[in-house]
């Protein structure tokens, strides 16, 4: 019995370990995507500024 509580107990440590493992690359990769999501999202409102800037350029109000 002794042997039995001594390897259950090494296997709960080996799956704790592993789940917090597997959690922190999960949340590796969600922290990657969010990155590449704002980034993205930022170049495209800058293209899109910017082609409006150009757009406009020497242009009069109209009334």
């Amino acid at each position: 019995m002794y042997h039995h509580e001594i390897m259950q107990s090494l296997m709960s440590e080996r799956a704790r370990a592993l789940r917090e493992q597997a959690g922190a690359e999960r949340d590796a990769r969600l922290v990657r995507r969010a990155r590449e999501y704002w980034a993205e999202l930022a170049e495209r409102i800058a293209a899109r500024t910017g082609a409006r800037r150009r757009r406009q350029h020497g242009a009069a109000p109209a009334r």
